[in-house]
């Protein structure tokens, strides 16, 4: 199995209208994120609003960021789905277009037990033409994976990691304590402003939705992280706090990721500020603190954007 590791953003899904998605813009912000130096890309996860995008739009968002990367990097595609059909399916579109792994979060309609949800990703494992990564959500699934069922996923020959992004760092810890080391099962980190943490816990890397906009910040974090240099990781984890504060918290500090990151994309010139429903637009105000702080994210040379 190749070994996986650095920041591989959960890259946006850009939009002409909730229901198109605007091609120029996806092969724009893939090369955008290249010249970042990211190490791959991850579509139709949270940040890309897989579960609200309809499924041809799925399917397209795949085969435009295939066609972009080229083979340059590697390619994950979320397959979550209620429907496991529907996930084996998009799994083996993603594997027409070349795409490198699956990555899929728990169902999330019925109450589901650890039991079931075990034979749920044995079953989507054994199906997939592609290795997949385990994806564990629970503030948008509402159930955590636990370290046991983890532990056992982990033997499948075709289940190659996690990407925790519960925020839990004593849960984060333990996978790293159990799965520290192995060649063949990776841990990766969700929550981005945690970054330098995973990695000094033994984390293969970051799936960092800021590096849509400011890839240089999160490799040279990441990079910093893995050779102890604190200056460094002080200064991009400086910025990642502002880009919290600026971009992703609304005018009542209410967590606006999503938006507020395509806003801020919309102002550099990457992509339109459009979501899909139920997400909305930003206000007016959260728009001008955006654009207000964008110049500051530029005022470290390193850290620039790369488009």
């Amino acid at each position: 199995m190749p070994r996986f590791s650095g920041v591989i953003p959960p890259v946006v899904s850009p939009m002409l209208a909730p229901d198109q998605l605007d091609s120029a813009a996806v092969s724009a912000i893939v090369e955008h994120l290249i010249s970042g130096g990211v190490s791959g890309l991850f579509v139709l996860g949270t940040t890309g609003e897989g579960p609200s995008l309809t499924y041809q739009m799925r399917y397209e968002m795949v085969e435009l960021t295939c066609k972009a990367a080229n083979g340059r990097i590697p390619v994950f595609v979320g397959v979550t789905d209620t429907c496991l059909a529907e996930s084996i399916a998009l799994s083996e579109h993603a594997a027409r277009c070349h795409a490198t792994a699956i990555v899929a979060a728990a169902p999330f309609y019925f109450e589901v037990p650890q039991r079931n949800l075990e034979s749920w990703f044995s079953d989507l494992a054994t199906a997939s033409p592609l290795p997949l990564m385990l994806y564990n959500m629970p503030s948008c699934v509402g159930i955590v994976m636990s370290p046991e069922i983890v532990d056992s996923l982990s033997h499948h020959p075709n289940i190659i990691g996690i990407k925790d992004s519960g925020g839990d760092m004593g849960y984060f810890e333990s996978l790293c304590k159990r799965h520290g080391g192995r060649e063949d099962f990776l841990i990766f980190m969700g929550p981005e402003d945690r970054l330098a943490e995973a990695v000094a816990l033994g984390a293969a890397g970051g799936v960092c939705g800021g590096a849509n906009l400011l890839p240089l910040a999160y490799t040279s974090l990441y990079k910093a992280a893995c050779r102890g240099d604190h200056a460094v990781v002080a200064e991009c984890n400086d910025v990642i706090q502002r880009v919290f504060e600026f971009v992703y918290r609304d005018d009542d500090g209410q967590m606006k990721l999503i938006p507020g990151l395509k806003r801020a994309m919309h102002e550099v010139g990457l992509c339109r500020p459009i979501v899909a429903p139920p997400l909305s637009l930003v206000t007016d105000l959260h728009a001008s603190r955006i654009c207000k702080a964008l110049p500051e994210f530029t005022a470290t040379p390193e850290l620039r954007f790369s488009t």
